[in-house]
């Protein structure tokens, strides 16, 4: 017969799986560096959960989103990616309904005396976080000095000096701040999506700089190899030091990190999954002009072109077949632009054009 049985007393118990808890939760630190790593607060001494996620190698630009192709009409210049920043103050296309039309005034709202348009809020999530972390690491060696147990006191003491030493080698701030672009002529851009949503944006030179075509690579506070001293060498010896003397912490100890760790990683996981903007100060005012739903591709062409009162840009875009079809269809289009949007039926002027096409091709 077979005896199932539970360990009854407390030290039967081996909780030598905070090592691993440790550990747990990469993918959210890795995720988040960035937005951890923008702020001064990155530098207080904590526990965070998988601290080898910081480990990772310095981006070289802010994410982008690579889906996204940028017509600067004013200027015929094209550009493919959506800058993390826009993403953040309208949206990305891909997020709209397939084959829908905006129209969006970007303004800059900076004050005279701030130079700063965007910049990292101090009531941040991750702030808020690293402060709560801060206090509970404070708490633990409390009580590790409590219970005598000098193993969890340094290996807390180790791991949570780890954090600042890993955070440095990324800490970044962006490189625009403070750009200036006299004179600050209007521009207009046209965003497309894969999904076939455009978005048609009105600002100043100066916010298309900044948001749409000036390239964003991080401002680090260190050089890239002391980086890898400091995060290599330094934060590696640091992290595998606390870990041995985890193993070597009390039965107490070891149980009030299994619970700090658990709720760790819970707290960063439920902040990775927050809207980035919470983290950031846009100082730009986004209005939505109009917005048009489009059943198909011919009709989002349309409601494009008839809200810049321009085909020019057709023409030339790489996501409009180059036909003599199109040609034709985009020729009738501009013969309508001074009229109602409604009065011009995009799909059924595109039909009749394709009839008459096949019925040539027949003779």
């Amino acid at each position: 017969m077979v005896h199932l049985k539970f360990p009854t007393l407390r030290d039967d118990w081996s909780l030598d799986v905070v090592n691993i808890l440790a550990f747990l939760g990469e993918h959210n630190i890795l995720a988040t560096s960035q937005q951890i790593c923008v702020s001064p607060f990155c530098f207080l001494p904590r526990l965070i959960p998988a601290p080898q996620g910081l480990l990772a190698q310095r981006p070289e630009t802010v994410p982008i989103d690579d889906g996204i192709s940028i017509h600067n009409l004013s200027t015929e210049m094209r550009s493919t990616g959506l800058s993390y920043f826009a993403r953040m103050l309208h949206g990305t296309e891909s997020s709209l309904p397939k084959y829908t039309v905006r129209v969006l005034e970007v303004k800059a709202t900076t004050r005279e005396s701030c130079h700063c348009p965007i910049r990292p809020r101090i009531l941040s999530p991750f702030n808020i976080l690293a402060v709560l972390s801060c206090a509970l690491s404070v708490g633990l060696m409390s009580w590790a000095i409590v219970l005598e147990d000098l193993a969890a006191f340094v290996g807390i003491l180790t791991m949570s000096m780890t954090t600042p030493l890993l955070c440095m080698g990324l800490k970044w701030s962006p490189s625009f701040l403070g750009l200036k672009v006299p004179p600050d002529r209007e521009r207009t851009l046209l965003l497309w999506a894969p999904s076939g949503s455009i978005t048609i944006v009105y600002c100043k030179q100066s916010v298309e700089l900044m948001l749409y075509t000036f390239p964003h690579p991080p401002r680090y506070l260190v050089g890239s190899y002391s980086a890898r001293g400091l995060g290599g060498i330094a934060g590696g010896i640091t992290l595998v030091s606390s870990l041995v003397l985890y193993s070597n912490a009390t039965w107490t100890m070891k149980a009030a990190l299994v619970v700090a760790y658990t709720v760790l990683n819970l707290l960063y996981w439920l902040a990775a999954i927050l809207p980035p903007h919470w983290s950031w100060h846009l100082d730009f005012k986004v209005e939505e002009k109009e917005r048009i739903e489009n059943q198909t591709f011919s009709s989002a062409l349309w409601s494009a072109m008839w809200a810049t009162q321009r085909v020019d840009w057709a023409l030339k875009n790489e996501n409009i077949p180059d036909s003599a079809l199109w040609r034709d269809w985009i020729e009738e289009a501009e013969n309508c632009l001074h009229e109602p949007r409604e009065k011009f039926d995009a799909q059924e002027t595109l039909r009749r054009l394709m009839r008459s096409q096949e019925s040539a091709f027949q003779k």
